[in-house]
């Protein structure tokens, strides 16, 4: 009778376990509810090494914290969702290694606040951004017509920062459900989005992975571990920035290769937070106009950038 007892418990006890096990597959989708608004808070912590064509290096240290908040709204019936999403933060800039000879000190640390920046993207399921349209602003202030925020006047800033917006892309989850330890790959196209509102489409490669399924705060939550390169990144940025119209030339080889690391709230279908590092290392070439002289300029520069997103605040859709 004891033996009986005993057995009855361990098969009750193994079923038990059993059960308590995360599921063989998961679905990743993102469940975006109209009029639902997620609030981020990103760290941002990177450094530009640059090297001129006599060898004088130059770093410029960063960091900042932006705020992202996507207002979703509307929802389609496959799930894609048309997002507002609004950026403004401050970013802190150190200059060090050799500064130019003469270079105020001002210029050598200074703080500044990120202008707003309104985007409008239509979002799959999935993950992929399916369309991305600039939002000009409020009208200006003496009635007259605003304009859209204007891409960065120094092109090779422009060049730099916009290779660390890939960092911030939408995660591309898998079309089918997978178990921990399976892949999926990433090859295809993604908009990269640039100071000023304006975006490039870059060509990508790379794998995802679900790395593991836990539990948070009573939730289950799927990490994901996702790798990607954009080897031709400069090309593609250089063809958008206006540089016809400043009289510049300018060519850039090299591209950007990012590790993150994701946590997907599975039973709401939410990003709750990202760590992901990116580097990048371009080859410049610029051409300056004939009326400052026609200069030619080589550069070398190598970008490590670290951002840290959180999920802060979810404001349910407003009842009426």
């Amino acid at each position: 009778m004891h033996r009986y007892i005993l057995v009855c418990f361990v098969v009750g006890w193994v079923f038990a376990i059993a059960g308590a096990q995360p599921p063989d597959k998961v679905t990743l989708r993102l469940h975006y509810q109209p009029g639902q608004t997620l609030v981020y808070e990103v760290d941002v912590d990177g450094k530009i090494t640059v090297i001129s064509e006599i060898g004088v290096a130059t770093d410029l240290q960063f960091r900042g914290t932006l705020r992202q908040e996507q207002q979703v709204e509307s929802v389609a019936e496959d799930g894609t969702a048309a997002v507002l999403i609004t950026v403004n933060g401050t970013l802190r800039v150190d200059m060090g290694g050799n500064p130019a000879p003469g270079t105020p000190t001002a210029q050598q640390s200074n703080e500044t606040t990120i202008p707003q920046t309104k985007l409008r993207m239509k979002i799959a399921p999935n993950g992929r951004v399916l369309e991305m349209q600039p939002v000009p602003s409020d009208k200006a202030s003496d009635g007259g017509k605003a304009t859209p925020p204007p891409m960065l006047q120094d092109p090779f800033q422009a060049l730099t920062l916009g290779s660390g917006a890939i960092s911030l892309l939408p995660v591309l989850l898998p079309d089918k459900p997978v178990k921990v330890g399976d892949s999926w790959d990433l090859t295809g196209t993604a908009q990269l989005p640039l100071p000023g509102g304006r975006s490039v489409p870059i060509a990508i490669k790379g794998m995802g992975k679900l790395a593991a399924v836990q539990t948070a705060n009573d939730r289950p939550v799927a990490v994901a571990d996702v790798r990607i390169e954009a080897p031709e990144l400069g090309d593609a940025i250089v063809k958008v920035l206006p540089l016809k119209e400043m009289g510049i030339d300018m060519q850039a080889k090299g591209g950007t290769t990012t590790n993150g690391k994701h946590w997907f709230d599975l039973a709401s279908g939410v990003l709750t937070r990202s760590e992901v590092t990116a580097e990048t290392q371009l080859s410049t070439l610029i051409r300056m106009p004939e009326n400052v002289g026609g200069s030619v300029l080589t550069l070398q520069s190598r970008t490590t950038l670290k951002t840290t997103t959180r999920l802060v605040e979810v404001r349910a859709p407003s009842k009426r």
